[in-house]
């Protein structure tokens, strides 16, 4: 497509052409077009949303992470973009820039489903599971509009659920002891976080 021809389209245009050559596995012409849409005085939070995760499975974290970070700039309330920076954060091992940005979706409510979710990577980062796990189970049950991040979090309740029973033991003792005193052992990254896929980011929807 020339130039001239991408002058004729409109940001919507842009992000549904984008979308289908995703559908039709063509990455490049993807990029092409949300590379368009971000780079004009309008660019929408959704635009930079579905850029990152462009970048995201082509394992360009910094990109994705920069792009995520432009869609809250554009638009502060949109949450998928939040979750979904955060989730990129604590992948990548970022655990306090990961808590950061999730914290502000507990402001959704306890019936909208990245609210629970938020608070189950959150439990996750503290070594709570069991919260972990009935935070993910009560998300995904919310959850009725984007099937691929039930599939994420389904993911990350396997990986809790196949934890070493003495590690879940000692979470649980933690959590039952006095707060001054409780202190759960670390678990190892790759035991948990690493790796969280990504698949969910493509969906773009706004929730």
């Amino acid at each position: 497509m020339t130039a001239a021809s991408f002058s004729t389209l409109d940001q919507s245009e842009l992000i549904h052409l984008a979308l289908e050559a995703d559908r039709l596995g063509n990455s490049g012409a993807s990029l092409t077009y949300l590379k368009e849409a971000v780079a004009r005085p309008d660019a929408t939070a959704p635009a930079h949303l579905l850029l990152g995760a462009g970048y995201a499975q082509l394992q360009m974290y910094d990109r994705a992470a920069a792009e995520m970070e432009s869609a809250l700039a554009v638009d502060p309330s949109f949450a998928i973009a939040r979750f979904q920076l955060g989730l990129l954060q604590l992948t990548s091992g970022d655990a306090e820039r990961a808590m950061s940005t999730l914290l502000p979706l507990q402001e959704l409510g306890e019936q909208h489903a990245l609210n629970q979710f938020g608070s189950g990577l959150i439990h996750l980062m503290r070594n709570e599971f069991a919260d972990t796990l009935a935070c993910m189970s009560k998300g995904m049950a919310l959850n009725t509009d984007n099937p691929a991040l039930n599939t994420d979090m389904q993911l990350i309740v396997d990986k809790v659920n196949a934890l070493p029973p003495e590690t879940l033991a000692a979470a649980a003792q933690a959590a039952a002891a006095p707060a001054e005193a409780a202190e759960t052992p670390p678990v190892p990254d790759d035991q948990v976080a690493n790796p969280i896929f990504l698949s969910a980011y493509t969906s773009g929807g706004k929730q």
